[in-house]
């Protein structure tokens, strides 16, 4: 079954019924008249008639229907009157597509059951014989000469398929004289056949006509690969498809043993049918053809993709440079043009030179070494721009690259954006040092400001002078640390290298401190375990002491009011690497810290903005890192320590 007539006005009703059948060639009609007048001029294998919004004569339309067209099923859409159906199939008004669908099944199997009953009752025939037909006569000269003209014409339309089609029908026309000719192509999707163009076809076989390209007489073309004429077949199914392009003979066009199109002839003007010359000279000029038309689809499809590409460049946000074998630049696409200031139509074609330095030389490099390039961040000398770049070359079968590809990103904005946060960042650091500064030295500067005054008039005042002394010296220590850990997170000073015993340098520094009576309000207690070996290193004893201090002032800043306890320990260590160093442990159990803080424990830049105390670890860790150690934080359940790790220098 392929061919259907659906009789209805109404457009939603058709478009549902349409969507079930893809697989028919479907002719619609607005009404019974339309559709006795394309019953008289199609051999419809089924009728589907909408009883609703037409008037409800069902009967004598069924009864016209096989007056025109035996055998053909009729199927009413909509209740049904009397008590007898003149339908073969009745659907309700509201169906669904799977009604519709096992209703489309078997009337299918009602047709072929009718039909080999009628091959039944007509008893055995005999093998289908070719119609009579008289000598091949010889081509007139003139009349193929101009047949042959008209042909080199259609190979001459260029990439025009559609006016190459029609100067190959013209001469067909020309040399076989047929009633009606069409020429069928496939569909995008190469699911089915459908008349691109035709000579004496009546406008409803054209519009409606769909050949299965996977059955039927499609099917039998790409098999056999030769025509087929309708004296010659056997299966009525194909039959029926070739009689519905009202033609007697099938020519397939072949191109690489592929059907790309069909050639479908009617009767010849004088004549039953075609002689074996007609039929082989027809076969030989539709295979040059095939060979055209699948050129020129090819040529098409290429055409299709590269545009595609080319939208597809247009509108990337990155720029993007290719380069063939030749070093010409093959591709500019608008984002590049934008960024680099250069118009396509002036560098397309160029040599690679036309490019702003270094982008040239990268994708030569790219093109003659086969290497790949990301994400590189460079500076051109072209107004400054800061771009990423990356680079790949395009491969094929052969070991060299058939060219090479440049992807660009303008980062100069990104740039700019991030120097103005950085200059905003420093700005609004230099403010919290300062104001960090004014007030550390604040309260040093107030006392000794207010002695300064008062030493003129108590100057004879023993217990003033002691007073005195020890305030200012106190507060002068402590201006003289400010500004040694202010020192600190810049630059190192000058550097003294010397071997000395660590177990030295932690006595000092517990000593000072002990000596120390600035303090920090709360009682400090500082635990020293030693090996009984000296521990020699090489470094700076000056900002050794200066680190360990900080750290040990770090802990006790952080410890609460009641007491400080710290423990320092000495030893040495042997690394994973198989070296040694000495390890110098600072630790407390009373000091305590948020997890927040401690994550940023080495970040002056946070911790300037709690107290100039809390800069201390990371002070401390530059002057570690300057003497060739490492500092590192240890945070356990109920310890906090800081890890000195110092070379040990050679006995």
């Amino acid at each position: 079954m392929n061919a259907v007539l659906l009789v209805t006005p109404d457009d939603a009703l058709r478009t549902r019924i349409l969507a079930g059948l893809d697989d028919y060639s479907v002719f619609v009609a607005q009404g019974d008249a339309d559709a006795f007048k394309t019953l008289r001029l199609i051999d419809i294998d089924l009728v589907i008639r909408d009883t609703v919004a037409l008037p409800r004569t069902l009967g004598a339309f069924a009864a016209r229907v096989q007056e025109i067209t035996s055998g053909a099923v009729v199927i009413a859409i909509g209740p049904l009157e009397d008590d007898e159906d003149p339908a073969d199939f009745r659907l309700a008004a509201g169906f669904q597509r799977r009604e519709l669908d096992g209703v489309l099944r078997h009337a299918g199997d009602k047709l072929r059951l009718v039909r080999e009953l009628a091959t039944l009752r007509a008893g055995p025939t005999a093998e289908p014989q070719a119609a009579p037909a008289g000598a091949d006569e010889g081509w007139d000269s003139a009349a193929l000469g101009r047949v042959l003209k008209e042909f080199t014409r259609a190979f001459a339309a260029g990439f025009d398929l559609p006016r190459a089609l029609e100067m190959f029908l013209d001469a067909i026309g020309e040399l076989v004289r047929p009633t009606r000719i069409a020429l069928l192509l496939p569909d995008p999707d190469e699911r089915e056949y459908r008349v691109a163009t035709h000579r004496g076809l009546a406008p409803q076989i054209v519009e409606s006509v769909r050949l299965s390209a996977s059955a039927g007489l499609a099917r039998w073309l790409a098999a056999q690969a030769r025509p087929a004429r309708i004296h010659d077949l056997t299966d009525q199914e194909i039959v029926r498809e070739l009689k519905l392009l009202q033609g007697v003979l099938a020519v397939p066009l072949l191109a690489y043993g592929e059907l790309v199109a069909i050639l479908v002839v009617g009767q010849p003007v004088f004549g039953s049918t075609y002689g074996r010359r007609d039929t082989e000279t027809l076969f030989d000029l539709a295979a040059h053809l095939a060979t055209a038309i699948r050129d020129i689809t090819l040529h098409h499809q290429l055409t299709r993709e590269k545009e595609f590409t080319e939208r597809i460049l247009d509108h990337m946000s990155s720029g993007v440079i290719t380069i063939g074998r030749d070093q010409r630049v093959g591709t500019l696409n608008r984002r590049a043009e934008e960024i680099l200031g250069l118009a396509a139509r002036d560098v397309i074609g160029q040599d690679l030179r036309v490019l702003p330095s270094p982008l040239g030389d990268m994708l030569y490099d790219s093109l003659r070494s086969g290497r790949t390039m990301t994400r590189t961040e460079l500076q051109l000398a072209l107004r400054g721009l800061w771009l990423e770049i990356s680079t790949y070359p395009v491969r094929g079968d052969e070991p060299l690259p058939l060219g090479a590809v440049l992807v660009l990103e303008d980062l100069t904005a990104q740039k700019e954006l991030l120097a103005q946060k950085r200059q905003a960042e420093q700005t609004q650091l230099l403010t919290r040092v300062v104001a960090r500064i004014a007030d550390e030295i604040k309260n040093p500067l107030v006392s000794i400001n207010t002695f300064i005054e008062l030493i003129g008039e108590r100057y004879d005042d023993p217990d003033f002078r002691k007073h005195f002394s020890s305030v200012v010296r106190r507060d002068v220590r402590r201006l003289v640390d400010v500004f040694e850990k202010l020192a600190g997170l810049v630059t190192e000073g000058e550097l003294n290298f010397t071997t000395v015993d660590v177990h030295t340098i932690v006595e000092d520094v517990v000593t000072a401190i002990e000596l120390s009576d600035e303090g920090l309000g709360k009682p400090l207690q500082v635990e020293v375990a030693r090996e009984p070996a000296p521990q020699p290193v090489r470094g700076d004893v000056t900002q050794l002491r200066r680190a360990i201090s900080y750290l040990i002032w770090y802990l006790t800043h952080n410890s609460p009011p009641e007491q400080a306890r710290i423990s320092i320990s000495v030893a040495r260590h042997a690394e994973s690497d198989g070296s040694e160093s000495v390890w110098v442990l600072i630790g407390s159990r009373t000091a305590s810290v948020t997890p927040d803080k401690l994550q940023r424990v080495f970040d002056p830049v946070e911790m300037v903005q709690e107290s100039l105390i809390d800069v201390g670890p990371a002070v401390s860790q530059r002057l570690v890192e300057a003497v060739g150690g490492h500092l590192r934080l240890r945070h356990g359940r109920n310890e906090l320590a800081f890890l000195l790790s110092l070379p040990p220098a050679a006995v």
